[in-house]
């Protein structure tokens, strides 16, 4: 009876123990499967971090090649522009010396070939963007466009207009290669404050 005893109590305790060991397996697994889920997070946090580097590098990368891509064709466009300046130089030299005035007859046939010659050239510049800046006599000063070499004042003209196209300018392409250089309209100081005068009396 006691024996029979014995092994009940035995039989529990190994119940007990199995049951204890079934408990700690059970809490093994479920620390292991929170730091498993932990790493996920975790994993999970830095592939969007390295997402989200990759698509800026990518972005960084697209712009980089934009840009070098539109210094190319700016670099193309304008390549010739030193050059273009040069051939303006001597071009301006031939024309002011087919404009000489002359009675004789042999003389005025070269220049007349000349001039033909000068038209060509002209074209060819103009083939490769270089326009003549249109600017005339009574035009208003623009600072992009013109540069002012001297004042003058003439009372038939508006105050900055232009009086005389001294030397002129040229563009390349979308550029100014050379301002058109004027001499404008600049009212005298004692006709400014004459004007200044007149227009506080008026009021």
């Amino acid at each position: 009876m006691i024996d029979v005893e014995k092994e009940l109590v035995v039989e529990e305790l190994e119940e007990n123990k199995v049951q204890e060991d079934a408990t700690k397996e059970e809490k093994s697994k479920k620390k292991k499967k929170i730091k498993v889920e932990e790493q996920l997070e975790i994993l999970e946090e830095e592939l969007i971090s390295v997402k989200d580097k990759y698509y800026r590098s990518l972005a960084e990368m697209e712009n980089y090649k934009k840009r070098m891509s539109e210094d190319l064709k700016k670099e193309r466009k304008y390549a010739s522009m030193t050059l273009a300046d040069k051939l303006i130089d001597s071009f301006e030299v031939f024309d002011q010396a087919l404009n000489m005035e002359t009675e004789d007859n042999n003389l005025k046939n070269f220049l007349y070939g000349f001039n033909m010659i000068k038209e060509m050239m002209f074209q060819a510049l103009k083939d490769e963007g270089i326009v003549l800046i249109e600017s005339k006599v009574g035009d208003d000063f623009d600072p992009l466009i013109h540069e002012a070499m001297d004042k003058g004042f003439n009372p038939d003209f508006k105050e900055h207009a232009i009086l005389k196209v001294v030397k002129k300018g040229y563009k390349f392409k979308d550029r100014v290669l050379r301002p058109t250089m004027v001499i404008i309209n600049i009212l005298p100081e004692e006709t400014a404050e004459q004007k200044t005068n007149n227009e506080n009396n008026e009021e």
